[in-house]
């Protein structure tokens, strides 16, 4: 995903995530998670206020082909122009 960061002219990648999932004991295969992700894509060294901290919460729910995952997080300092909070729906694992 960001085998060249040259061409959208940033040089320097971080990226942090963290999730802590609990089971849910009313079915077989649900359960919640909490999560974080931090990061951005950097012009040089050095994080001078470009670093972004998401939170969220969210369900699991174990198929054959993978969890399903309905997420929503809160970007604390969100770029212009994008949510804050932003909803998703994914099937496979985060990471």
């Amino acid at each position: 995903m960001f085998s060249d960061l040259s061409t959208c002219g940033r040089r320097e990648l971080l990226i942090v995530n963290s999730e802590f999932r609990i089971p849910v004991p009313i079915k077989k295969g649900l359960g919640i998670a909490t999560f974080y992700d931090g990061g951005n894509i950097f012009n040089s060294i050095g994080l001078r206020g470009q670093y972004t901290n998401t939170f969220g919460i969210g369900l699991r729910y174990a198929t054959p082909v993978g969890p399903i995952r309905f997420d929503v997080g809160h970007n604390l300092n969100a770029p212009p122009g994008v949510k804050s909070t932003q909803f998703f729906v994914t099937l496979g694992q985060a990471f």
